[in-house]
C-alpha cells in the first residue's frame, strides 16, 4: 500500500504519520478483494484559523483508490487526531455501503437467473 501526505501548514511528525498510517490499515481491511499493492492512499492534511473562534480548526482528507474504485472523506476537528478519526469513520461507511450494495446486487441477479431457470423445468 502506498501512501501520500500533502500536509501545506502542518510540519508531519513520525507520531501524526504512524497515527495516520494506523487509521488507513484499519480501512485497507475492508477491502479484501483488492490486493494490497494495488491500493494508494492520499492524506491531506490542513490547518487553518477560525474566523469567530480564533482557535485552530484541523482538517484531514482520505482518498483511497482501490483498483478502479476511489472513495473520498473529510474530517473536521479541534485537533488533528479528531478530525483523522472523522474521516476515517466516514470512509469505513462508505466503504461498508459500497460492498454491502454489491453483494445485494449479486443476490439480486443470481435470485434473477434461479427463477429463469424454474421457468424452464
Amino acid at each position: 500500500m502506498n501512501i501520500e501526505y500533502k500536509a501545506p501548514t502542518i510540519e508531519l511528525t513520525d507520531e501524526i504519520r504512524e497515527y495516520a498510517e494506523e487509521k488507513v490499515a484499519m480501512l485497507c481491511k475492508l477491502l479484501h478483494a483488492v490486493d494490497d499493492e494495488n491500493i494508494r492512499a492520499e492524506i491531506g492534511l490542513q490547518r487553518k484559523q477560525g474566523q469567530q473562534t480564533g482557535s485552530d480548526i484541523f482538517r484531514a482528507d482520505i482518498t483511497i483508490h482501490a483498483g478502479v474504485d476511489r472513495t473520498h472523506a473529510v474530517g473536521r476537528g479541534e485537533t488533528l487526531h479528531a478530525a483523522l478519526d472523522e474521516a476515517k469513520d466516514e470512509l469505513s461507511r462508505r466503504l461498508r455501503r459500497g460492498k454491502t450494495k454489491r453483494l445485494d446486487s449479486l443476490r439480486e441477479g443470481g435470485l434473477k437467473i434461479k427463477k429463469m431457470l424454474r421457468f424452464w423445468e
